[in-house]
């Protein structure tokens, strides 16, 4: 760009408006605990800002963002705490080009080579706080605030069980006189939702993420409040230290953090090169869905302390540590229209269909709603701006509605007085806020539809997913799940797009379904209430088909853990004619309805005791028949890889779990390891 007064005055025009912006925005995040965009957002008017910062230092003012740790206001309903130390924030980074840059600055400011250590821990999405102790009594909480002053939320503080109020006693260690310690607050996944459920119940607004939820919680004017809500924290540095042990590094920190009686987050590493540290930032991604509490990325630190402190800040960041943040699983975008689907319950849910848009490097398009109160709860309307969230393989939802963002041109949504599919009018159930169509005689076409992709996706039929499903139903191959049993090939190959190879394929899933076990097949039925899990303790039960139909709601309600209200869905299901007519059909095309009797422990359960993970695509096998046939056999089947798994059995097109397996050491088998495995 030319240096011209007309450009220099644009671009400081653009200065000042970015930072108008992100201080506002801060205000939202840091002091409301209310955002109204996505963080992705933020980090692209941050990144703007300081880009033109870089190439013009002219334009550079005392209140930008990028001098300052954070927001510059504090709530007046606490008191203010000047940290005695700067609470900085880290630079960020998001890929490890940007990590090898990070490192190699770093390394200029020593003459010749030198060793780096470095500790990766988790980031928390939290709330950072800091806790000082004298002579080991905690003595003072305080929020990070602006990063010099913060919030006296000693009280609150107090409330977390996991913060200890007395340090522990060490053997053979001083005391500290004056100890600040400083981790991040936060709220489990699980207690978030809780939590949420419970706001909903009364009618209180909801928060928009267990981040929120924990500055919320933390800084409630009654102590009361913070005490009900099950806060965690884990530490993760060291402020000061005065009159105490001398700590030289951060692992050290940490572990004594430990021995003090304080959390620290579990899996932290030491590596000595930057290939073991991308090692570990790629473990903590592959196992960012199964934690219990969100993280947004992986902190590296440079572990020796006399390291750090010679390579001390560059504005606002230290040169010591950096983050390396995860792909954004929030982003906002726009509410297109709601569209209707009815399921095989006759429950209707309604869907959010949204302008497509990137989440953690996969298109969204569609969010869940659940049901009506939901869309009331968010007070959506059609044309809305919302923040969407995608959590791994979880269906997106709908956070929040951007209120700040409406035109005025936005549409209310009702739901249908009848049946979209049907036409059968529509009722409300009195204790649930789900709508029904009430038809129930076993021609709404949506209904069985879904009744159908549910048979063959639970009996492990992969190949016929709803589009194909759906077809054969709409060319009226099928009027039912049994039908499935029936179909011929030269019915296939009349289809456009099914070459015999493709009808070969589908119709070798669906004879090889017939000998799935009892418990796959009652799950398969569709009946209310009874998942995979209650499948298996009905099956383990009662051995055979024939069994549980002739069972009565107390036979059935004396197995542990499955109740009156299961028993009676189970008898009512085989009361009706339909179902039992369709049972029998299911016998008449050679179905199998019983498990054999149990025989030797060691020889039928060769796999007990062991863990296997699947991942990619297997040639010979579907996911549910090799699963299955590992579950025959004893053994569990784990959903993600740690280092009590047994096996990895790894197909085409493996991902994460393959990187995270070899990593740990884990025996990896191929598919022909595997089939030779399970033959022997």
């Amino acid at each position: 760009m030319n240096h011209t007064p007309e450009n220099e005055d644009a671009l400081s025009r653009r200065v000042a408006e970015l930072i108008h912006r992100l201080e506002y925005h801060n205000y939202r995040y840091y002091i409301l605990d209310d955002p109204i965009i996505s963080d992705v957002e933020y980090d692209a008017l941050y990144r703007e800002l300081k880009q033109i910062e870089e190439s013009h230092p002219e334009l550079i003012s005392d209140d930008s963002p990028t001098r300052r740790v954070g927001v510059s206001t504090a709530q007046t309903d606490f008191a203010k705490v000047r940290h005695p130390y700067p609470m900085l924030s880290l630079s960020n980074v998001f890929s490890m080009e940007d990590l090898v840059r990070w490192d190699t600055a770093a390394r200029k400011f020593f003459p010749g080579k030198v060793d780096f250590e470095y500790v990766v821990e988790p980031k928390i999405d939290g709330l950072s706080v800091a806790l000082t102790y004298e002579d080991g009594v905690l003595v003072r909480g305080a929020t990070r605030g602006d990063g010099t002053i913060g919030e006296d939320i000693t009280l609150n503080i107090k409330t977390i069980k996991s913060v200890p109020l007395k340090l522990r006693q060490l053997e053979g260690k001083p005391v500290p006189r004056r100890i600040e310690v400083r981790g991040e607050v936060y709220l489990a996944i699980k207690d978030f939702e809780t939590l949420n459920r419970e706001l909903a119940e009364k009618g209180e607004k909801l928060f928009a993420n267990p981040r929120n939820s924990a500055a919320g919680s933390l800084r409630q004017k009654d102590p009361a409040i913070s005490a009900s809500r099950p806060l965690s924290i884990f530490l993760y540095n060291l402020g000061y230290i005065e009159d105490g042990l001398e700590i030289q590094t951060q692992t050290q920190a940490l572990e004594y953090f430990r021995e003090l009686g304080f959390r620290t987050a579990k899996d932290i590493k030491l590596c000595r090169t930057l290939e073991e540290v991308e090692n570990c930032v790629r473990d903590w991604l592959a196992r960012r869905d199964s934690l219990d509490f969100e993280i947004d990325g992986a902190v590296i630190k440079l572990n020796d302390f006399k390291t750090q402190e010679l390579l001390g800040y560059v504005g606002r960041d230290p040169r010591w540590a950096t983050a390396y943040k995860f792909p954004a699983r929030e982003a906002t975008t726009v509410l297109k229209a709601i569209t209707i689907s009815v399921r095989r319950t006759g429950s209707i849910t309604p869907k959010a269909v949204l302008e497509p848009v990137q989440i953690g490097g996969t298109t969204v398009q569609n969010a869940t709603l659940f049901n009506e109160d939901e869309i009331r709860r968010l007070h959506l309307k059609i044309g809305d701006t919302v923040l969407v969230k995608r959590a791994g393989d979880v269906i997106p939802n709908i956070v929040k509605v951007l209120d700040e963002r409406r035109t005025g041109n936005e549409t209310d949504f009702e739901m249908p007085k009848n049946c979209p599919s049907c036409g059968f009018p529509t009722r409300r159930d009195p204790e649930y806020a789900v709508l029904y169509c009430t038809n129930n005689s076993f021609d709404c076409p949506d209904r069985i539809r879904d009744w159908i992709n549910h048979f063959t996706q639970t009996m492990g039929m992969e190949g016929l997913g709803v589009k194909i499903t759906n077809r054969f139903y709409d060319e009226g191959f099928i009027r039912d799940f049994a039908d499935i049993y029936s179909l011929k090939k030269e019915q296939l190959t009349s289809l456009e797009r099914f070459g015999e190879r493709l009808a070969d394929k589908l119709l070798a899933q669906i004879e090889e379904s017939k000998q799935r076990p009892l418990s796959q097949l009652l799950a398969a039925l569709g009946i209310e209430g009874i998942g995979q899990k209650a499948a298996e303790m009905l099956a383990q039960h009662f051995k055979s088909l024939a069994r549980l139909r002739a069972a009565t709601i107390d036979e059935i309600a004396e197995i542990k853990g499955m109740g009156k209200v299961a028993a009676q869905s189970i008898v009512d299901f085989f009361a009706n004619a339909r179902n039992v007519a369709l049972v029998d059909k299911l016998l008449a095309f050679g179905v199998r309805t019983s498990d054999p009797e149990d025989s030797d422990e060691k020889s039928s359960k060769p796999f007990s005791g062991m863990t296997f993970v699947l991942t990619g695509k297997l040639l010979n096998y579907t996911r549910q028949s090799a699963e299955e046939l590992l579950k025959r056999k004893g053994a569990t089947v784990g959903s993600s890889v740690s280092k009590n798994t047994t096996y990895v059995v790894a197909g085409e097109d493996s991902g994460s779990k393959l990187a995270k397996a070899q990593a740990l050491g884990i025996k990896i088998l191929s598919e022909q390891e595997f089939e030779k495995l399970v033959k022997d």
